[in-house]
């Protein structure tokens, strides 16, 4: 994912290195997140916004990369898709982020097929703070999923809740990542 460090480091007249310097870091780490390779998250957004002089919003892309889509009542595995369309960034997010089209109804009525749901996909495995929160799942079948995530009842297991279809017992998980925002299908603008 782009970002516009670069831009704003030039017009403050540093160098990688001199912005490396002044955020606490090396040279390698500002290339990083120069090139979008390490995730631009609140903690860097918001140092390296303070020694550029710049709001943390104008180092973010104005607009997030739908990916594929998202099973709520259907299996669907997203990195098959590539990059379909641009969406908005949703308000006061950070970070590096990708967008999701719900497809199916087992979590309605909070979620609509057509909406998009926006994750960080920068991690793998569970992290046991996301349980019991909306989450984009991968079940190591390779569906990915949209659901609430639950404890299994056995070790490295978990539960999948839906609103309004049967739960997902005791499944195996490449990955989960909570839901940062969502854009309702009649809102989306597209870039």
């Amino acid at each position: 994912m782009a970002n516009r460090i670069k831009k704003y480091r030039n017009r403050a007249g540093l160098t990688q290195e001199q912005l490396a310097t002044l955020v606490g870091t090396g040279k390698s780490m500002i290339v990083k997140l120069e090139r979008g390779e390490r995730d631009l998250n609140e903690r860097w957004l918001t140092k390296i916004s303070k020694v550029l002089d710049c709001q943390p919003k104008d180092l973010l892309d104005e607009d997030v990369a739908i990916v594929g889509k998202i099973g709520a009542g259907g299996s669907i595995i997203f990195e098959d898709m590539g990059e379909t369309d641009r969406v908005a960034r949703p308000p006061e997010t950070a970070g590096t982020l990708v967008g999701l089209e719900v497809e199916g109804e087992s979590m309605l009525p909070k979620f609509d097929p057509g909406d998009i749901v926006f994750i960080s996909r920068d991690h793998d495995g569970v992290n046991p703070t996301d349980i019991g929160s909306y989450c984009a799942v991968r079940l190591s079948t390779g569906e990915t999923l949209l659901k609430i995530l639950a404890r299994g009842s056995r070790p490295g297991a978990f539960s999948l809740r839906s609103l309004n279809a049967a739960d997902i017992e005791d499944v195996a998980l490449d990955w989960a990542s909570p839901i940062r925002a969502i854009t309702p299908r009649a809102a989306r603008r597209f870039t």
